[in-house]
């Protein structure tokens, strides 16, 4: 079982439709601002209580994600604890709309206003 996963694979895994469970664990402002089409937000701060009504499925990869893949590397490690297949995004959202950005998936000042919200890393 893999403990991340990069960018491009989770890609290619969207464009193979494969089935992908896609877990932000930042908080609701920054899931409003800017996220992943079809991702699930359940904050870190809350994946404790929160787990056992969320229903996810033990047969798919659950790919945890947040701004930059500190806060999701300690959510996809909690769910391996718990036995979920769960793998930490690397690079998180930052990383990800670089890429949307470089593929031109993503207009230039989209970019710039995400980025400008993303912040450093």
């Amino acid at each position: 079982m893999r403990t991340s996963i990069t960018v491009d694979e989770v890609c290619e895994l969207r464009k193979m439709q494969i089935s992908i469970v896609l877990l932000d664990v930042r908080e609701q402002d920054e899931y409003a601002e800017a996220n992943i089409d079809g991702s699930i937000l359940v904050p870190i701060g809350k994946l404790v209580e929160e787990l056992p009504k969320l229903d996810l499925p033990r047969d798919k990869e659950i790919i945890a994600i947040c701004r930059s893949g500190r806060r999701s590397a300690l959510a996809a490690e909690f769910l391996r604890q718990q036995g979920y297949q769960a793998a930490n995004m690397e690079g998180g959202l930052r990383q990800w709309f670089i890429h949307q950005n470089t593929e031109g998936t993503l207009s230039s000042d989209e970019f710039k206003r995400i980025m400008d919200f993303l912040g450093p890393y």
